[in-house]
This record gives C-alpha cells, structure tokens and sequence, in this order.
C-alpha cells in the first residue's frame, strides 16, 4: 500500500491524481472503496495500490483516510 494525497480531482469527468513522494498517479472515481463516506477532494490524504491502467499505472483501491491515520510518524 502507498499513501498520498488527492492533489486534483475533476468530478465532472470522474478522475483525478494523488501525490505521493515520486510521481502522480492517476486514479478513477470509481476506484475509491469508501467514496460514499466522503466527498473526493483536493487535499485529502489515501492509501491506495497500484496497477497497470490504459496509459501507465493507476492507483486503485483507493481508501480516503482520517487526518488521524496520517500523523502517525
């Protein structure tokens, strides 16, 4: 599992990227596990897998996590 956080999401098209420590990767809507929870924005911090999407890799399995689960370092 990787973590980062949502730096764009256009929610008119259903995708955006997520920022971690190397490049952005892209990820769909749907691939958000716990969407309903949450509203999908900016900022938030995820976990996510990747896999091999159309155009490279994508995140996938993406859980938007609490700002608790990230101040644990």
């Amino acid at each position: 599992m990787f973590t980062g956080k949502i730096i764009k999401f256009n929610k008119n098209r259903g995708f955006g990227f997520i920022k971690n420590d190397g490049d952005d990767i892209f990820f769909f809507a749907d691939s958000v596990l716990n969407r309903d929870d949450y509203f999908i924005q900016d900022g938030l911090p995820v976990s996510y897998e990747v896999a091999p999407g159309y155009k490279g890799p994508q995140a996938v399995n993406v859980t938007i996590l609490d700002e608790d689960d990230t101040d644990q370092d």
